[in-house]
């Protein structure tokens, strides 16, 4: 499916961030699942005992279970970036491949999100304001580490100058797509908590398709940006119209007799 890239206003980009959920769910929503879905099964697992069932070896094993999600989150967020990304640019992408190519940048992932955090908490310590400012300087850090190949400061330091002049606006379309989702995930929850099986699996179909449209929007964000402040539009459309024009299979030279 063709997408247009272009400079976008506030409503275009939440629609174009909808449309590509729904024109890729299945891709999309297994891309959160394999992270979401094993959490929802922990936490109804942990919510079926009483807390006198609940041993010391149990609790170690939560604490280790949680750990590792809380390291995968960068790699599940860097290949569901990764496939929205290439389905905003019409390309194909299967779930394997993502993860394969986050997990071929798991390093460069880690170490950027650690940065972020390392620098917005200390901006929290110093008055609040300079932690809101960072963390929305840095909010398209993830697209530029997958869709870049740029990580680290220089991925922080990208991000901040693709936001100059636009952050209250980057803050307003994420805040929203984050209310719209946030909304339509606790409907859904609420609709099926008395069934315990059914719950589980719908809070993590939840939580996948809140995480799959807030990185669609982000995603189609940071185009827009590329598109205002560096006409990726006019080199997105050239490398079409070159793809066009190139034959599918080079004719063979006829012999000379």
């Amino acid at each position: 499916m063709n997408y247009e890239i272009r400079a976008m206003s506030f409503a275009e980009i939440l629609d174009t961030g909808f449309r590509l959920v729904r024109d890729h769910f299945a891709l999309l929503a297994g891309i959160g699942l394999v992270l979401y879905g094993p959490l929802a099964v922990f936490q109804e697992l942990l919510g079926a005992r009483s807390p006198d069932q609940v041993d010391a070896t149990s609790a170690i094993v939560g604490v280790v279970f949680v750990l590792l999600l809380a390291a995968m989150s960068p790699i599940a967020a860097g290949a569901m970036t990764l496939a929205i990304g290439e389905a905003y640019r019409g390309r194909s992408i299967t779930i394997g491949g993502a993860y394969r190519t986050s997990l071929g940048r798991a390093l460069p992932l880690a170490g950027t999100f650690l940065l972020m955090g390392l620098g917005v908490m200390v901006g929290f310590l110093l008055l609040v304001i300079p932690g809101i400012y960072l963390m929305v300087a840095w909010m398209l850090a993830t697209q530029i580490v997958m869709l870049e190949g740029i990580a680290g400061p220089s991925a922080l330091s990208r991000s901040r100058d693709l936001l100059r002049n636009n952050m209250l606006r980057a803050l307003g379309i994420l805040v929203l797509a984050g209310l719209v989702m946030g909304v339509i995930s606790t409907v859904l929850q609420l609709l099926v908590s008395g069934i315990p099986i059914v719950r589980s699996v719908a809070t993590a179909i939840a939580q996948s398709v809140a995480m799959v449209f807030q990185t669609a929007v982000a995603v189609v964000l940071y185009f827009d940006l590329r598109c205002r402040k560096e006409n990726f539009d006019l080199e997105h459309l050239a490398q079409l119209v070159e793809g066009a024009a190139a034959p599918a299979h080079p004719t063979p030279a006829r012999p000379t007799a």
